[in-house]
């Protein structure tokens, strides 16, 4: 059974950002530009230079929103500041599931709906079963939802794949290019990606799993596999790096400028094989200002089904801006949802309608050849 929680007078669904790095910034900026129907009521970061801080010091969105708040360096500490409960809260504190599993099972025993922007949260009854389980009897103990939610996984390598494929069927192999410019990228990304490094470095580092690459291939792989109905018994990752002969800007404080034959490209290759067939092909190339290589900003995808289907993206759904939004417009989804651990493929495609509207017929005007008058009417009545 969902928790009760009681409505806020306003209507409007209460959100805590738990991670004020980058990402976090950039969800507080969508909310500057227009997000309706829900608001933020609290920020948690434990870094010293942001807990204690007010919120409205810390970015120009945080100020014009009227953040007026401190930053709470735990999520309990910011639970007790507010005035009326939460619904929900944004996670975007690192990505490797078994450090933040205590974080969202601490969220979850609060009561709250959680969106988890860790790759690992995508899909995690894949490579983590057990942490899973955890997840899922605390949401459901709690009458709560879970998801993990971000661009990729979470959207181009599956949902928007997904959403294609609604117009085929007998799907027999995906091809997936994807390109994006990865400047001012998080600490943590770079901590697991590897950019920076020497060539020498990445490759030792890859051999012994000290890094990774972009998190969350294969869970994309297996999920549109599975969707499609494609068989594959296994992935294979590869990495190709690229280094320049002068400096890069990374345009972080974390690796500032990056000096001639440090790695400022990666192209990652996942691949999914039936026996000796290449079923699935996904290619991820994240570089420093990838135009200075000759290599565009772009989505790419193909089909090969019953009906082919190539959609291309130019400029590419840009990476961290789009994992801002995309968990910003899941929130009512997972609001919503039964209690437990959500995938967001499982969420409506077309999403809760945004505005607090719907649309009818105008009685005073009605329709006549070519013309069509509408109006408005409040969210919920008419609207679906």
């Amino acid at each position: 059974m969902r928790k009760h929680r009681p409505a806020a007078k306003d209507g409007k669904l209460r959100a805590i950002v738990w991670g004020f790095g980058s990402l976090g910034m950039l969800v507080v900026k969508a909310f500057a530009a227009g997000v309706p129907d829900i608001r933020i009521v609290g920020i948690v970061d434990h870094a010293p230079h942001l807990a204690g801080k007010r919120a409205s010091d810390l970015s120009a969105e945080a100020k014009q929103l009227g953040l007026d708040f401190a930053v709470s360096p735990t999520l309990e500490a910011c639970l007790k500041t507010l005035k009326e409960p939460a619904d929900v809260v944004y996670h975007m504190t690192e990505s490797v599931l078994d450090a933040i599993e205590s974080q969202l099972v601490a969220a979850l025993d609060a009561g709250l709906d959680v969106i988890s922007a860790s790759e690992a949260m995508f899909y995690p009854s894949l490579r983590y079963p057990a942490i899973a389980a955890r997840l899922d009897a605390a949401a459901k103990r709690n009458g709560v939802a879970l998801v993990g939610c971000g661009i990729n996984p979470g959207f181009v390598f599956d949902a928007l794949v997904l959403t294609l494929a609604r117009i085929t069927t007998a799907a027999t192999k995906v091809d997936i290019k994807r390109c994006i410019d990865v400047t001012g990228t998080g600490a943590h990304d770079i901590d697991h990606v590897g950019y920076g490094l020497t060539p020498e470095d990445f490759r030792a580092k890859i051999a012994s799993g000290r890094i990774v690459g972009h998190m969350g291939m294969p869970e994309s792989i297996a999920l549109v596999a599975e969707r499609l109905g494609i068989g594959i018994e296994r992935v294979e990752e590869s990495w190709d790096i690229e280094t320049a002969d002068f400096p890069v800007d990374s345009g972080t404080d974390a690796l500032g400028i990056l000096p001639p034959g440090r790695v400022i490209g990666i192209t990652q290759h996942g691949r999914a094989y039936e026996g000796d067939v290449e079923r699935i092909h996904m290619r991820l190339a994240m570089y420093y200002q990838p135009a200075k290589f000759g290599l565009e900003e772009s989505d790419d995808i193909v089909i090969e089904g019953a009906q082919r289907i190539h959609c291309a993206l130019t400029p590419a759904a840009i990476s961290l801006q789009g994992a801002a939004l995309h968990i910003v417009n899941t929130t009512h989804d997972v609001a919503t949802a039964p209690p437990g651990l959500a995938n967001v493929l499982d969420f409506a495609m077309g999403g809760r309608p945004r505005g607090l509207f719907g649309y009818v017929c105008d009685p005073a005007n009605p329709p006549k050849p070519g013309k069509v008058w509408l109006a408005k009417t409040p969210l919920g009545k008419n609207a679906t």
